[in-house]
């Protein structure tokens, strides 16, 4: 039998929006130059690519949050080079990696007390695999995810609360992170009703966030229904978003965000959110309140964790 460890930080203090600030600058240089080195293998191509992001960086409106604004570098990237999916084959690694997993992680959910927890501190410990936070993903990062699962305690919102709120929903909306995570995420929702479930991915790449070919490896059409959200941004902003999906978005009972992108982006919304996500940086860690490094659950409504 597997006990799984539950935690809660005594106090919190819900915020707007993030918006970008200094720290947050170096992190999207890295991936514009990542991203110029995956794309070509010219020199010269690549510092045009860098000289056309530091320009962009330079007079872009800082009150955006990050996600918009590498949605921007993306842009200029796919613009030189054509290139539109850099992450494509990375993507399709991490999801083999995650797949060849799986027997474990149905160990662990089976021998569990509670099988929606594990299922949920699985879909929480794979926000690892998020390249626009770190420059490599490893299998051992990926691996020492299911020691985590069992180990590191979960910060935040009581999962009980969460449960009933989906016990009582009609229309659920799962929106999803990074590739490989993704198979993480199909644990957490096969302990759901598939019925009520909806599960929206990108609507283009985004660095290695996944997208409908993405999350169809990965086997979430198995386990629920599966949109895209019609923005290439690596987050959910609304007004890059398409009319339909914002619909399921305002229809939705209950929103489950995975990841910081999406955090950054919805975390003044007064929709009924509950975020899932690492926190991997410390701007993260001091707006949400949580050190660098915790496995987090935050409902948005709330201006304390429960207690």
């Amino acid at each position: 039998m597997i006990i799984i460890r539950f935690a809660i930080v005594t106090k919190f203090e819900w915020r707007d929006n993030m918006k970008a600030e200094l720290e947050c600058l170096p992190c999207l240089v890295r991936q514009a130059k990542e991203m110029a080195m995956m794309t070509t293998d010219d020199s010269a191509m690549q510092k045009r690519i860098m000289r056309r992001c530091f320009a962009y960086m330079s007079e872009t409106d800082l009150d955006k949050s990050p996600p918009e604004i590498a949605q921007g570098i993306g842009g200029i990237i796919v613009s030189i080079t054509g290139v539109k999916d850099p992450y494509r084959e990375i993507k399709a690694v991490h999801t083999e990696m995650a797949l060849k997993m799986e027997p474990e992680m149905d160990r662990i959910v089976e021998a569990s007390v509670d099988k929606f927890l594990s299922g949920l501190r699985l879909a929480i410990a794979g926000n690892i695999i998020d390249l626009g936070a770190r420059e490599r993903v490893s299998h051992e990062d990926i691996s020492g995810i299911l020691r985590e699962v069992i180990h590191e305690p979960l910060c935040g919102a009581d999962p009980g609360r969460l449960e009933s709120e989906i016990d009582e929903a009609e229309n659920v909306l799962y929106l999803a992170d990074n590739a490989g995570e993704t198979v993480f995420d199909r644990k957490f929702l096969e302990q759901l009703p598939g019925e009520k479930i909806t599960v929206a991915v990108r609507g283009g790449p985004a660095i290695n966030d996944a997208i409908l070919a993405d999350a169809e490896a990965a086997g979430l059409d198995r386990v629920a229904t599966l949109i895209d959200n019609g923005s290439g941004a690596p987050a959910t902003v609304l007004s890059d978003c398409s009319p339909e999906f914002r619909r399921v978005f305002e229809e939705a009972d209950v929103i489950i965000a995975k990841g910081q992108g999406n955090y950054e982006s919805l975390s003044s919304s007064d929709a009924n959110i509950y975020f899932l996500f690492r926190v991997k940086c410390n701007l993260v860690a001091e707006h949400s309140g949580f050190p660098v490094g915790s496995l987090v659950m935050l409902k948005s409504s709330d201006s304390e964790p429960d207690e």
